[in-house]
């Protein structure tokens, strides 16, 4: 019999879920004979269902009825759980939560510390505390330091990409991976802008493209600048993020392969419009650079992104200079090499 068993639950995004296993680490180590539950959307299992920590993975669709989630909740109240985290706190998941544990936690958002901020720019945050550390303190709020996000492929995976990577003639060399993509317009950096660090870049390093199916189009027009080796669109999720082990510097958006990256101990230069640090999402515990524009009084406009600059002017993301970025990039290649 398990010691005791709790039950987790974040349904999205990728980024968050990936973010929750800091959390799942410490719970195994703090309690090895518990038995740890996880829920979240079917579209993201792959990132938690290897996982070592976790014991059991409840699945939500996407789309998931209000029928659905009574079945599933009353599968989760038959568990008899003795303490339930609600990292997500939204309808669906204080829904998932009812009677499932007599000690139910759940997540602190500083709602009101970030409507202020978005709102009137007047920053209340004392401190800035990663996701990673904000999911710990649900379960203990006297930890302080988080460890590193984690990642766990199924069978068959790793060695797939790595024959997939071989196949593209890429061999030994120093890779530089492009992640131009992100959910919404002010997280992306113009499609302009990486063609022409790729072009530069490919003058003295490998160039590869990352992303999803909605990345596909704007990675094909950087392809095209400088010949860079295009996955964007061919491979799952948990495939995307085995792609990167290939990596040698990680270029990105505020994105999920931003998170990716960080669970694979990837040096990350990271390109920020209208997101902020405050708001709990950045690389940690890696080596990275977060570049972004300061002294822009409309930053941040938005928690989540917007899809189209308020302000008509998009200089979060248009003042980022792509000789920054590409300095950036080779002083991490030049560390690497032992220059």
């Amino acid at each position: 019999m398990p010691s005791s068993k709790k039950l987790l639950i974040r349904l999205s995004s990728a980024g968050d879920v990936l973010l929750t296993t800091p959390l799942l680490k410490l719970l195994r180590q703090t309690e090895p004979d518990s038995e740890t539950h996880f829920v979240v959307k079917s579209q993201y299992a792959d990132l938690i269902r290897c996982n070592p920590n976790v014991n059991v993975v409840h699945l939500v669709q996407d789309h998931a009825d209000i029928h659905n989630l009574e079945n599933l909740r009353r599968t989760l109240i038959a568990e008899h759980f003795d303490v339930t985290l609600d990292l997500h706190n939204n309808f669906r998941s204080v829904y998932l939560r009812k009677k499932t544990a007599e000690n139910v936690k759940v997540i602190d958002k500083d709602i009101f510390k970030r409507a202020i901020l978005v709102g009137t720019k007047v920053n209340l945050y004392s401190n800035i505390r990663s996701t990673a550390l904000k999911y710990v303190q649900t379960y203990d709020r006297s930890i302080s330091e988080v460890a590193a996000p984690e990642i766990f492929f199924p069978k068959g995976v790793v060695e797939k990409i790595d024959r997939l990577w071989q196949a593209a003639g890429a061999g030994g060399d120093q890779a530089v991976f492009l992640c131009p993509g992100a959910n919404h317009f002010t997280k992306r950096w113009p499609v302009a802008y990486w063609s022409l660090l790729a072009r530069r870049v490919s003058g003295f390093g490998r160039v590869a493209l990352a992303g999803g199916e909605a990345d596909s189009g704007d990675c094909n027009l950087i392809k095209k600048s400088c010949g860079a080796l295009d996955f964007s669109g061919e491979l799952s999720l948990i495939e995307s993020v085995a792609l990167l082990r290939h990596a040698s510097v990680v270029v990105t958006n505020d994105s999920f392969l931003m998170h990716a990256a960080n669970a694979l101990g990837k040096k990350i230069v990271a390109i920020f419009g209208s997101s902020v640090r405050e708001f709990g999402f950045f690389p940690y515990g890696v080596k990275n650079e977060v570049l972004e524009v300061s002294g822009l009084k409309c930053r941040p406009c938005s928690h989540v992104g917007r899809e189209s600059c308020p302000k008509g002017h998009f200089k979060c993301m248009l003042e980022t200079n792509p000789d920054t970025v590409l300095e950036t990039v080779k002083s991490f290649l030049n560390d690497q090499a032992g220059v």
